[in-house]
């Protein structure tokens, strides 16, 4: 009786045993998190950065622009002339934004979507990057030099769509490349292409807690064919400041223009001529929704 009733409970002792391994296993398994922080804008620069705004999060975005730098004290080093761009972007769930602005240079209105479909996560199984996808449209109001030319609504638009790939490879160190077509549906002469194709490179580095140098840089295809002005590729280094709620940066860049068919189409300054701008983007966000 008593070895019948060892051999009934050793069947019982076993699975225990394995429930308690299971529950071991579960407990000793890493987790997989969410690489936050990537950049501390929605912006490289000029360039989007993969990050957007949280669900109820309202940005409020001033971008400026002075003249060239070199024009010395008679203009005040640039100070004297400006262009801005004023935007309000919110996002509608943590992985969309959209978002819509005005800027100065071109008497530009644009508006864009941004979604985040794939995030960067650490841990055994995790994925390396963050991808972002990028559309915008934009058009422009301003009167063309000659009265004569009588110009369609549709002609004065632009498209702008970009894959945004980025990694925090530590909590010092993020990089990005941005993947860039630009469709201008009018052009200065028929030998100039209507589709910009570009790739961005950018960064984000570090050295205080509140502080980050940033810079990027675009390669555009076929750039020194383009009639008129030689062109340029854009490139722009300054620094992040983070101020509480604010995101302060300040940088030098060859290019006037806020918006993507103007920084990657019309950049007609040198860095190697001491042609550069200073800039600032300042951004603000504003909690409309909270999260329960």
């Amino acid at each position: 009786m008593l070895v019948l009733m060892v051999f009934l409970a050793i069947p019982t002792a076993l699975q225990a045993q394995e429930d308690l391994l299971d529950l071991l296993e579960q407990e000793m398994k890493p987790v997989r998190l969410v690489v936050d922080a990537t950049f501390k804008s929605t912006r490289v620069v000029n360039c989007h950065s993969i990050e957007r705004m949280q669900a109820g999060d309202l940005d409020f975005r001033v971008a400026h622009r002075f003249g060239m730098v070199k024009s010395g004290f008679k203009d005040f080093f640039g100070l004297d002339e400006s262009g801005s761009h004023v935007s309000l972007e919110y996002g509608i769930t943590d992985w969309l934004m959209v978002g819509a602005g005005r800027a100065t240079v071109d008497e530009l209105f644009n508006g864009f979507v941004k979604l985040s479909p794939i995030r960067q996560t650490s841990g055994k199984g995790g994925f390396p990057v963050t991808i972002s996808a990028y559309g915008a449209a934009m058009t422009t109001t301003k009167d063309y030099p000659d009265p004569s030319w009588v110009v369609a609504d549709i002609h004065r638009r632009s498209y702008v769509g970009q894959v945004l790939i980025a990694r925090k490879f530590a909590p010092w160190l993020s990089l990005q490349v941005s993947p860039t077509i630009v469709h201008r549906n009018m052009v200065a002469t028929p030998e100039d292409p209507n589709d910009l194709l570009a790739l961005g490179v950018g960064g984000r580095l570090k050295f205080t807690p509140r502080t980050a140098l940033c810079f990027e840089y675009f390669m555009v295809k076929d750039i020194k064919t383009f009639s008129g002005p030689e062109r340029y590729n854009p490139l722009t280094i300054g620094v992040d400041i983070e101020t509480g709620s604010h995101v302060f940066q300040i940088f030098l860049t060859n290019s006037f223009h806020v918006a993507e068919n103007g920084y990657l189409g019309e950049t007609t300054r040198s860095w190697r001529r001491g042609e550069v701008h200073l800039g600032f983007n300042l951004s603000r966000v504003f909690t409309l929704k909270k999260k329960k």
